[in-house]
C-alpha cells in the first residue's frame, strides 16, 4: 500500500461512469477506511444496467495518477431533470478515502462538486464513518439515521448472553423445529419467496413498485457469488423439500451484511430467520468482524427493535437532501415517485 503524498497536488472532479477508471476506483474503495461493498464499480454497474436502470457517476480526488478518495452517486432522469437518490441494496454510500487522507479540509470540495452537478438530491446517505470525519452543511438538511451492528469479537457464549430473553426463548423453539439449511448458488428463488410472502408488507399495498430492480439485484448477487463473498441460505424443515425462509449474507473483509431475506408464514412463526442469523453469529464468533443487520433507514421500528434484541449497537449515519432547482422547476418534485424499498 502506497501512502498518498501530502505535498502532491490533488484534483477533485465529477466523472460519469464511462469516464471513470474502474481499476483505480475499486482500488480506492478496497483500501479505504470506510470500505463498503456497495461502492465497488462492479456492484454499482450491476444495479445500473438493464431495463429501467438508473445511472451512476462519481466524484474522485486524484493524486499522482491514483484515486485517493471517491464518492459514488446514483441518479435518474425524468422530464429532462437529473436527480440523485439512494438506490435499493445500497444502504450507505458517501466518501471513501485512503487512510492518510484527512477528509475534513477536502469535504467542502466534494460538496461543491455535488451541488454543481446535481441541483436536486432526493436522498443520499453517507457511510457511518463519514459522520466523524466532517460536518454536513445545513443547506443539505442533514438527518441522522441509525443502523444496527453486532460486533462478533467475543466468544459465542458471551454474545448469546446479550440476546434478549424473547430471542433466547424463540431460538430454543427454532432449534426444536429441526431446520436444515441449503446453500444456494442463485438468489432468484429467495427473491420469489420474498415476493410471495413479504413484499406487500415491506412496500405497502398501495405503492407502485419498480419490479425491474429485482433482476438488477439478482445480477449484483451473481457478482458477489462469483467473488466468493455471498452465502445464499434457504431453510427447510427436516424431511421436506419446500423452503420456508432464506437469507443472503455477504462477507466482506471485516463485515457480514444481512443483505436480503424472506420467509413464509411458517418460516416466520417458527423462527427460521432467527435460527439462520444465530448460526452465522455462532460460526464467526470470536473474530474481528461485525454483523450488519442493515436496518431500514425510515420506519419499521419493530424491525429495528428486533435487531437490537440481539445485543446489536446502534450506529448513526447521515442522510441529506436538497432542491436547488430554479423556482419554475420545483414542481418536478411532485412528478417523481417510486423511491420505495423492496424489503
Amino acid at each position: 500500500m502506497v501512502a498518498p503524498n501530502a505535498s502532491a497536488p490533488m484534483t477533485i472532479r465529477y466523472l460519469e461512469r464511462p469516464q471513470l477508471d474502474p481499476a483505480l476506483w475499486d482500488d480506492c474503495i478496497a483500501e479505504s477506511t470506510q470500505r463498503l461493498l456497495y461502492a465497488f464499480s462492479w456492484y454499482l454497474d450491476s444495479l445500473t444496467t438493464g431495463e429501467g436502470a438508473p445511472h451512476w457517476g462519481g466524484i474522485v480526488a486524484e493524486q499522482e495518477g491514483r484515486y485517493v478518495a471517491a464518492m459514488p452517486i446514483v441518479y435518474k432522469k425524468k422530464y429532462g431533470i437529473r436527480y440523485a437518490y439512494q438506490p435499493d441494496y445500497c444502504q450507505q454510500l458517501g466518501i471513501f478515502s485512503r487512510e492518510a487522507i484527512d477528509l475534513k479540509p477536502w469535504s467542502t470540495s466534494f460538496f461543491e462538486q455535488l451541488t454543481r452537478h446535481f441541483k436536486w438530491v432526493v436522498s443520499y446517505r453517507f457511510n457511518e464513518k463519514n459522520d466523524a470525519e466532517f460536518q454536513f452543511p445545513g443547506v443539505f438538511a442533514p438527518v441522522k439515521r441509525f443502523n444496527h451492528v453486532l460486533p462478533l469479537n467475543e466468544p459465542y457464549k458471551d454474545l448469546y448472553q446479550g440476546y434478549a430473553t424473547d430471542r433466547k426463548i424463540n431460538l430454543n423453539r427454532a432449534r426444536n423445529t429441526g431446520w436444515l439449511v441449503d446453500d444456494q448458488t442463485d438468489i432468484r428463488p429467495l427473491i420469489q419467496l420474498h415476493r410471495e410472502h413479504n413484499e406487500e408488507k415491506a412496500v405497502g399495498s398501495s405503492t407502485k413498485l419498480d419490479l425491474t430492480i429485482y433482476e438488477r439485484f439478482a445480477n449484483a448477487v451473481d457478482q458477489l457469488k462469483s467473488r466468493g463473498v455471498a452465502r445464499i441460505w434457504m431453510a427447510r424443515k427436516e424431511g421436506e423439500k419446500r423452503a420456508e425462509a432464506g437469507g443472503l449474507f455477504v462477507l466482506d473483509r471485516d463485515r457480514i451484511i444481512y443483505l436480503f431475506n424472506g420467509a413464509s408464514q411458517t418460516g416466520r412463526k417458527q423462527q427460521a430467520r432467527l435460527w439462520m442469523i444465530n448460526r452465522i453469529v455462532d460460526e464467526f464468533a470470536g473474530q474481528p468482524l461485525v454483523f450488519d443487520f442493515e436496518s431500514p433507514a425510515v420506519g419499521a421500528e419493530s424491525v429495528k427493535a428486533y435487531y437490537q434484541s440481539f445485543g446489536a449497537e446502534s450506529r448513526p449515519y447521515t442522510e441529506i437532501s436538497y432542491n436547488h432547482l430554479p423556482r419554475l422547476l420545483t414542481y418536478a418534485r411532485t412528478l417523481v415517485r417510486g423511491f420505495r424499498y423492496t424489503r
